[in-house]
């Protein structure tokens, strides 16, 4: 701990005036450094700022390793196999984000281990950039490579679940992103999360009770847990068409189960169990229509969904009246969805007041909420772009 207080005060006086005003001049400085003599290093201003980054960086590596003491990161790297760089850094991953890890779990106001090893990371790699040249730090090259390999890592699963989410990804990890990529491209490398958690990739027809005691073995379970998240919101969206309130539902319940193992009310084994129920729901999900007489196609399922929402209706209307109100919304967005939809207001004016004049033929809402018509034109809008550009393909049924 005494490195990493010595690491903070150095911050708060040198990361504003120092790496911060280095940051954007940090690929250029990477590339000059290589042409950059000791002699100059020794006399100029900017060679100054390199010894102090150089300092700066040995701090940062051992405030690194003291995150990481309770995971031997290195044994893992030596054991041999297959790609043993990359494995070393799924499982160091695995460690740093898992909730079960001790430090991840702190009370209000304290910072993570995982919160910790970004920043300290993010820090390591800006002053990296600006002596990562200098003949002194040659030894720390192989460490700090294999930090930033986490660091990339983490904004990779990191913005998975944000996405999960509906949240934004934050540029930082955009660029961590592109990097991955890039890097991944040129080396030939795979970027499978399903590889990371030492797990293939399931189907959702596998996802079973034995594939669930199976998966508790994973050699990384945490990133077993972000594989299945990232099956089931693919699956969940392919499943449901387009369907607005279904996929909403789906990715609303994926997060729950994931902030509930976050938190620890949800053991490993637990979430992996509720995951594969879930699994089947989506499953199921392509045969819903099948229920109503005639059946209901993706389309038309996902309008009776959206004014289902609304109790008043589902009581006084009761489902056949709401699946009929669901087959001619369809007719209607299949008359007058035009190629022209997305760039021409009065269309979409048109459509809209279309959808409009019908709900108010069946009386739709009886409860006469704003949100229950809000929501049928947020489904509407959610798949007009499909009849614009194929309008003869919408009329089939599964």
């Amino acid at each position: 701990m005494q490195t990493l207080a010595r690491v903070n005060r150095t911050f708060r006086g040198k990361e504003d005036g120092l790496l911060v005003a280095y940051a954007p001049l940090a690929d250029n400085l990477r590339k000059a450094l290589s042409e950059y003599t000791q002699a100059d290093r020794a006399h100029k201003p900017l060679g100054r700022s390199i010894d102090e980054a150089a300092a700066l960086t040995q701090q940062l590596v051992e405030a690194i390793r003291e995150l990481l003491t309770g995971y031997d990161w290195k044994t893992n790297l030596n054991a041999g196999g297959t790609r043993p760089f990359l494995r070393a850094a799924y499982a160091t991953t695995n460690y740093v984000r898992s909730p079960a890890t001790a430090g991840n779990q702190v009370p209000d106001g304290q910072e993570s281990l995982a919160v910790r090893f970004r920043k300290l990371s993010g820090q390591l790699a800006r002053a990296w950039a600006i002596c990562g040249g200098t003949e002194t730090l040659a030894h720390l090259h192989p460490e700090v490579r294999f930090y930033e390999e986490v660091r990339v890592w983490m904004a990779k699963f990191d913005a998975e679940e944000r996405q999960s989410r509906g949240e934004p990804i934050p540029e930082e990890i955009q660029r961590l992103l592109s990097q991955l990529i890039a890097e991944s491209t040129a080396s030939g490398e795979v970027l499978d999360i399903y590889d990371a958690a030492g797990m293939p990739k399931p189907a959702l027809s596998d996802l079973n009770p034995d594939f669930a005691a199976r998966t508790q073995q994973a050699s990384n379970p945490h990133l077993a847990i972000e594989a299945l998240r990232k099956l089931l919101n693919e699956e969940s969206a392919k499943a449901t068409h387009g369907n607005v309130v279904r996929q909403r539902a789906f990715s609303e319940r994926i997060a729950e189960l994931i902030t509930k193992y976050t938190n620890q009310q949800l053991t490993y084994a637990q979430v992996i169990a509720e995951l594969v129920e879930l699994a089947k729901e989506v499953a199921a999900e392509a045969s819903r229509g099948s229920r109503f007489t005639p059946p209901l196609s993706p389309d038309e399922l996902a309008f009776f969904d959206a004014v289902a929402q609304n109790e008043s209706a589902v009581v006084e209307q009761g489902e056949g009246i709401l699946a009929d109100i669901a087959r001619e919304l369809v007719a209607v967005m299949r008359r007058d969805v035009r190629t022209d939809w997305t760039v021409r207001d009065d269309v979409r004016a048109k459509l809209r007041s279309s959808i409009k004049r019908l709900l108010v033929k069946h009386g739709y809402p009886p409860d006469k909420q704003p949100a229950a018509i809000k929501l049928v034109l947020e489904q509407m809008e959610s798949m007009a772009p499909r009849y614009a550009r194929k309008p003869q393909l919408i009329d089939l049924r599964p």
